[in-house]
């Protein structure tokens, strides 16, 4: 069996440019993009397998990057989604022998010219694309996620070669460099799943490797599920940061006062619009592609979403969504409380006037 392969690294890169983006001003903007409806290959995808709404694609010229003396490619494949993330793809050559992949993703791990690139190259489609862009601003945080694409292994299955070389592929996944626990290369080869005796796909939540001629399709999956975690990871910080909110406002409210100050108003609106903003981007990250039913493709995505705990982060937000509505609710209900309070004051002094005036000199 050969121990030399033939192949790309793709290093995905994601990042958010603000709250939405107005996809078809955008296109305008930008002059070089395209929308891909559908993502589908050899393999039967299922009719829902559709962006919803399509993205932008944009090809950048860029300087080549070189990780462990590979050389990166001089483009660079941007996919602009209307919830505001970017996916970035620098492309690698993988060839070579299967023990030196390794020593290539962990290189890219944590790589800090590639990110100081990518967040270069965002900022500048975010200065293009700006008037399409609402509440423009480049978050800090960025995940990464390598996908090593084998098109070419030698004769035997690509069971056979992973089998062969377990060690090597998990710590490639792992990016690790030294050895592995035969636990540890166990757990990572346990995430897979094949369509045909010609291909498989072994995912965890660092890196995948896929034996594919044609690996196009659950490329793009992995890049969209990294890109749902950011997202995700967003919107959690966001939250978190209004919760740690909840109890001076709710202290503010509780407080007795005649009638109610401006600022408790703007509080209101403030709370309202960040909890509205959250559930409009759950929505969207959740609902921006279509995957049902037990195709081949909608299985990868499930093991691609529970190797990077997306359904940890859906439960994490939905939680403190429905809390964030709890504490929305009780203020509301104390401001509409105190204004009821204030008005049957005004009615208690305006029937006090109007006994006052009735015993008046002249009334």
């Amino acid at each position: 069996m050969s121990d030399t392969v033939r192949g790309v690294c793709v290093h995905l890169l994601a990042l958010d440019l603000g709250f939405q983006i107005d996809l078809a001003a955008a296109q305008r903007l930008l002059a070089d993009s395209e929308r891909p409806r559908v993502v589908r290959t050899r393999r039967p995808a299922p009719a829902w397998f559709e962006y919803e709404p399509a993205p932008l694609r944009v090809a950048v010229e860029a300087d080549p990057i070189d990780v462990a003396g590979r050389p990166s490619e001089p483009l660079i494949s941007c996919v602009i989604h209307e919830f505001g993330a970017i996916s970035l793809a620098y492309r690698f050559d993988a060839g070579g022998a299967i023990d030196d992949l390794p020593r290539l993703t962990s290189a890219l791990y944590d790589n800090d010219a590639i990110h100081a690139d990518a967040r270069l190259r965002a900022g500048r489609l975010l200065d293009a694309m700006r008037p399409a862009v609402q509440r423009p601003a480049l978050a800090e945080l960025m995940e990464d996620y390598t996908v090593l694409a084998l098109r070419a292994w030698g004769d035997g299955s690509p069971a056979d070669v992973a089998s062969a070389h377990a060690e090597a592929i998990a710590r490639a996944l792992q990016a690790e460099t030294g050895p592995l626990a035969a636990p540890g290369v166990q757990r990572c080869l346990e995430s897979r799943l094949s369509y045909s005796p010609r291909d498989l796909a072994i995912i965890d939540w660092n890196a995948a490797l896929l034996f594919d001629e044609e690996p196009d399709d659950i490329i793009a999956l992995l890049a969209h599920a990294n890109v749902e975690l950011l997202e995700m990871r967003i919107l959690d910080a966001q939250l978190d940061g209004l919760l740690e909110r909840a109890h001076v406002l709710l202290s503010r409210f509780g407080r007795r006062r005649f009638w109610a100050a401006a600022q408790d108003t703007r509080d209101l609106r403030m709370f309202a619009e960040i909890q509205t903003d959250g559930a409009l981007l759950f929505e969207g990250v959740n609902n921006a592609i279509k995957l049902v039913g037990d195709q081949y493709l909608a299985r990868v995505y499930q093991l691609a979403s529970e190797r990077l705990h997306l359904p940890r982060w859906d439960a994490s937000v939905e939680r403190k969504l429905a809390t964030a509505e709890s504490v929305y609710q009780k203020m509301t209900d104390a401001a509409a409380t105190r204004r009821l309070e204030a008005l049957e004051w005004i009615i208690i002094i305006l029937i006090l006037i109007s006994i006052v005036i009735a015993f008046m000199p002249g009334h």
